[in-house]
């Protein structure tokens, strides 16, 4: 008897486990160990010097050159100059992450 009453408690249990939440399998297993990442800082400070640079080459682009197509062939020859330049004061540095041990099985959302 005490088996048949602890099933149907479970079933009782899943099935308002699936009526209030989204389950979703999302299985991830991974092994503790060192990582090589790029450096996110060194990243972020290119990023903010290509965006300068794009804003220039746009505000230069639309002020002063009136046909679309020559716009479009300055803008496009600026910013691959101005890729190399940004990347060449902010090379790519990559460093070492130790990254922990994760296992993860389901991701569930509230439904309401």
């Amino acid at each position: 008897m005490n088996w048949r009453k602890a099933i149907w408690i479970s079933i009782g249990m899943l099935v308002v486990l699936f009526a209030l939440f989204d389950v979703r399998v999302n299985f991830q297993f991974t092994m503790p160990g060192d990582k090589r990442e790029l450096d996110a800082g060194q990243e972020a400070r290119y990023a903010v010097c290509y965006a300068a640079r794009d804003k220039e080459i746009h505000k230069v682009a639309f002020g002063t050159i009136d046909n679309p197509d020559v716009q479009k062939l300055y803008i496009s020859n600026n910013r691959e100059r101005a890729a190399s330049e940004c990347r060449q004061r902010f090379p790519q540095q990559w460093v070492t992450v130790m990254e922990p041990f994760r296992f993860n099985l389901l991701d569930l959302r509230r439904r309401f």
